[in-house]
């Protein structure tokens, strides 16, 4: 793992989740994918999100834009 994997794992939830909703209202689709790699990745405990708060950020982004 990375030191900037790392240090996004390290962030404090509420951070990561936001980074995730600010990237799609940005259209950065590609950082968007790339943090959820990163998060879907790693085991809860070090730091990941779970599947289903994932697919509900992007979902929420495509039903405001839809």
């Amino acid at each position: 793992m990375t030191t900037e994997q790392q240090m996004i794992l390290n962030f404090p939830r509420e951070i990561k989740i936001q980074c995730l909703k600010d990237a799609l209202e940005q259209d950065k689709f590609g950082v968007f994918m790339g943090l959820s790699k990163i998060l879907l990745d790693a085991p809860l405990n070090e730091g990941g999100l779970e599947t289903e708060v994932i697919e509900q950020i992007h979902n929420e982004h495509l039903n405001k834009n839809s």
